[in-house]
């Protein structure tokens, strides 16, 4: 399935990509999860298992959140629309520039 989302990579501002699901894998890592780190509990990021260590050997990406709750990221992630069920869903034009503008560094 091709997902309209964001690539985050450590150091990088976010790229604006359609990706085939089934290479996530490419993208994030074999060990891959679903977080939900937004205020829109309809967007979430796909992130490496050990997205939250360091001590894995995975670049620190960038700290998501305010002062009352913060994710920290290492490694790649990738950012989607979500269904109720957990299942990727495109992110429209108006979330692409938010989420371009939130997670620029």
């Amino acid at each position: 399935m091709i997902v309209r989302g964001l690539i985050v990579e450590p150091g990088k501002p976010p790229m604006e990509a359609e990706v085939d699901t089934a290479f996530l894998p490419q993208v994030i890592g074999e060990k891959r999860m679903l977080i939900r780190p937004f205020k829109d509990r309809n967007v979430g990021a796909v992130v490496n298992e050990n997205y939250e260590t360091g001590n894995t050997g995975l670049p620190h990406n960038r700290s998501i959140g305010n002062i009352f709750k913060s994710v920290t990221i290492y490694g790649n992630m990738f950012v989607a629309g979500l269904e109720v069920d957990g299942s990727l869903l495109p992110l429209n034009d108006q979330q692409i520039k938010l989420y371009m503008k939130q997670l620029a560094k």
